[in-house]
């Protein structure tokens, strides 16, 4: 048998939480407990799915980026070109989060200035956008 790197997260989470944590004594050592055996599970849930959040979530923000490149114009929209041209081809978790911290700086400014345009639809479509990013992140703790 070969445990995924998710199983054994999840029961190590098990074991502190539901084993560990409880049989000590109320106070700190019992939160410490219970905050790591938290931690490992929330790492097990992001271990399975790291990669393709980030691979889609870039890929979301470059096709959003290729869009408004055409209407924007000056640095912004320089930016904007540059990065939708941008790729993944490093799929480890760190590069791919380098990308995305990269494209969601421009997102930042892409979002700075549809506020100051009063540019309402893509207001709209950029927050409808990090909703998905952050429903996608969710961690889902057990009931115990």
């Amino acid at each position: 048998m070969k445990p995924s790197p998710e199983t054994i997260l999840n029961q190590a989470f098990a074991k502190l939480a539901m084993e560990i944590g409880p049989a000590l004594p109320p106070g700190y050592s019992q939160g410490s407990v219970t905050t790591t055996a938290v931690l490992l599970l929330m790492t097990g849930q992001e271990f399975n799915r790291a990669a393709d959040i980030r691979v889609k979530e870039n890929a979301a923000m470059r096709t959003l980026f290729a869009e408004q490149a055409k209407a924007v114009s000056g640095t912004l929209g320089e930016q904007l070109r540059a990065q939708s041209a941008t790729t993944d081809t490093d799929l480890t978790v760190a590069t791919l989060d380098k990308g995305n911290a990269a494209l969601k700086t421009t997102l930042i400014a892409l979002q700075t200035h549809a506020e100051d345009a009063k540019l309402q639809p893509l207001q709209k479509r950029i927050a409808a956008m990090l909703q998905e990013f952050a429903t996608a992140r969710q961690i889902f703790l057990p009931a115990l």
